[in-house]
């Protein structure tokens, strides 16, 4: 996720200018992509069509080249149009069932691919070593949201893992790194688990003197995805096998509750931020810690921020299994080329998903600066141009991060799913229930979604999510 709208307010990706062009559309025909070569003149005339691509707004910089590549090389024309960064599975939808034939490629987030597969929005996607679909031959560190019950629907575009961001200046203090020593007799350390960033928000926590122990997000929108760290970093999956949840355990509810009680360490105003005053707040250089994505370091990495060439970056924090760490970072947004059920055009719009997602286009849309398409091939870690975006401390930790990321609850109903969950535990954070409650209500109302939708599909696919955890961590949960 690069620069960002707020998100269930306003776009949350800002509008780019600029894009890289130049020499990629002289090159790509025969290039990497595999995708161009042998085509004669006459074939591709036989072939010429106007491709619609619907996209969330902000992302129109990171098409550009892809898109004049593709014009040149297939001599196509593609029509672009964006819509609010929220809105794109449900204009998907409602363009679908309204008969309406007026997009052929839509850039969905990730997390919406299974209601898209299942309403009959996108079709599959062929699957072959020779096209690049397997994440080996894309060189993709991360794919896991582009199958739903083990068949292809869509092509990852976006690195959106989590990661933390440490105020260097604050953490190499060295009179608050004694001090730090003399209450609680360790070295200040960048946490590994969440009760050691707890403590060190705690510690850094000096609202009279205009100092503050983090910027984690407490908003509806956004709680679920700390919560859903802090859950597994108690070694518990958020269901059983059968679909039910594990909200409601002990292990649950003392994630919950330390996610609340955390919330005293954090900045005034936490509760009700949204994206840009999250990163507005953190760019002024006086809290300890912040959470987010590649997109919160190209906004930190700006001139006028006091934090651009001061930070530390981490995964985000684990837990301790019997003794043992538990190391965790969590895939949590995302954008996936698909293509529409009902496009006239569906060889070649699906030739563009992979075209968009491989090789030197694919590199190009991620140095589109302002744009929010962060790395997740392993090219993007290797270019130049890149590693002066991001930095190369910043490219190390999120590739590290992302290789190891549990997946997002890629389920039918995954948005019903999560917004139980953070408008629930908003309500428990500001005191309105118990934290029990909250979860139990939670665990009810998650139930009801499961049997509405299908409980022994639900099952099917939550064991195919399961199936994708990175072994070290899925041996160790329960």
């Amino acid at each position: 996720m690069g620069f960002a709208m707020q998100r269930n307010e306003i776009p949350r990706r800002r509008v780019l200018a600029g894009a890289l062009t130049g020499a990629l559309t002289g090159t790509l025909r025969g290039s990497a992509n595999g995708l161009l070569i042998g085509r004669s003149p006459a074939q591709e005339k036989s072939q010429r069509a106007t491709l619609r691509i619907l996209i969330p707004k902000g992302s129109e910089a990171n098409l550009a080249p892809i898109a004049a590549a593709f014009e040149k090389a297939r001599d196509v024309k593609i029509v672009v149009e964006t819509c609010g960064v929220d809105d794109v599975s449900t204009e998907m939808t409602l363009r679908t069932m309204a008969g309406q034939v007026n997009f052929d490629v839509a850039l969905p987030p990730s997390f919406a691919m299974p209601d898209l597969v299942e309403a009959g929005i996108i079709q599959p996607l062929e699957e072959s070593a020779a096209h690049g679909e397997t994440s080996e031959d894309r060189g993709s560190l991360y794919s896991f949201g582009d199958r739903y019950k083990g068949t292809l629907y869509g092509h990852q575009t976006d690195g959106d893992v989590y990661l933390m961001f440490y105020n260097q200046r604050l953490f190499e203090d060295e009179a608050a790194r004694k001090r730090f020593v003399d209450l609680h007799g360790r070295e200040l350390t960048i946490p590994q688990t969440w009760e050691e960033l707890d403590q060190a928000m705690e510690f850094f926590h000096h609202p009279a003197a205009g100092q503050f122990g983090g910027n984690l997000f407490r908003s509806a929108g956004y709680i679920g995805w700390e919560f859903w760290v802090r859950l597994h970093a108690k070694g518990v999956f958020p269901v059983d096998d059968e679909m039910r949840p594990r909200l409601g355990t002990p292990e649950g509810i003392e994630a919950a509750q330390q996610l609340i009680d955390a919330s005293r360490w954090l900045r005034p105003g936490s509760r009700t931020a949204g994206l840009f005053d999250n990163w507005k707040d953190f760019e002024e250089g006086q809290t300890f810690c912040n959470i987010g994505w590649g997109g919160s370091q190209k906004h930190f990495r700006r001139p006028t921020s006091k934090v651009r060439d001061g930070l530390i970056f981490a995964s985000t924090p684990g837990g301790r299994i019997d003794g043992s760490l538990l190391p965790l970072s969590y895939f949590n947004w995302g954008w996936n080329f698909a293509v529409s059920s009902r496009t006239p055009h569906p060889e070649l719009s699906a030739e563009f998903t992979r075209f968009a997602t491989t090789g030197d286009a694919a590199v190009a849309a991620v140095r589109a600066v302002d744009g929010f398409f962060d790395p997740y091939l392993e090219a993007h870690y290797e270019d130049e141009a890149i590693e002066a975006i991001y930095t190369r401390p910043f490219l190390d930790q999120h590739r590290r991060s992302l290789e190891q990321a549990i997946p997002d609850f890629y389920l039918a109903g995954r948005g019903e799913y999560f917004d139980l969950l953070g408008r629930f535990l908003v309500a428990a954070d500001r005191g309105e229930m118990p934290v029990a409650e909250a979860l139990k209500v939670i665990s009810a109302g998650w139930d009801v979604i499961t049997n509405r939708i299908g409980r022994s599909s639900q099952i099917s696919q939550w064991q195919f999510i399961k199936s994708r955890y990175p072994e070290s961590i899925r041996s160790r949960l329960a």
